[in-house]
């Protein structure tokens, strides 16, 4: 089974589906630290916004 030749579509397949998989985890990567900075960002100026009201 493993000997008998393939067609060209069950290897454009399989080369599309090891791209998926090596490069799903870098984009999870990128979009973890994006969300993280995202959240980041968005707390400091929250924390700007409550400083500025305390001292007025």
């Amino acid at each position: 089974m493993l000997s008998r030749p393939r067609s060209l579509l069950f290897w454009l397949v399989v080369i599309i589906l090891l791209y998926v998989i090596a490069t799903a985890p870098t984009e999870l990567a990128h979009f973890i630290l994006s969300t993280w900075r995202g959240t980041k960002e968005f707390f400091n100026a929250l924390d700007i916004l409550i400083d500025t009201l305390e001292t007025s």
